[in-house]
């Protein structure tokens, strides 16, 4: 498993076995979180995506150069508010 060379680089596992369960529409991005602590946003997003892993990083880190469909970013500001839309990415 990669981690991130970031200080807040932190991932939470995938589900194991997850499936597809609405005919191939994953959600992939989530405006909605922008705003909320990273603990509800992290909830949230692994309800209604249990095969994605969390990635933790600070507001500044740059979006990982390389796409990974099993991966989504939370950009988390000092209070660990997310501060930019996480995507599936």
């Amino acid at each position: 498993m990669r981690s991130s060379t970031k200080a807040m680089g932190r991932r939470l596992p995938a589900a194991a076995g997850s499936t597809d369960d609405d005919g191939g529409k994953l959600k992939s991005s989530w405006p909605e979180m922008v705003g909320k602590h990273m603990v509800e946003a992290a909830a949230i997003i692994k309800s209604e995506r249990q095969d994605v892993i969390l990635e933790f990083h600070t507001a500044d880190d740059p979006q990982p150069p390389d796409f990974d469909a099993h991966r989504v970013c939370l950009f988390l500001d000092e209070d660990l508010i997310v501060v930019r839309t996480p995507v599936v990415g």
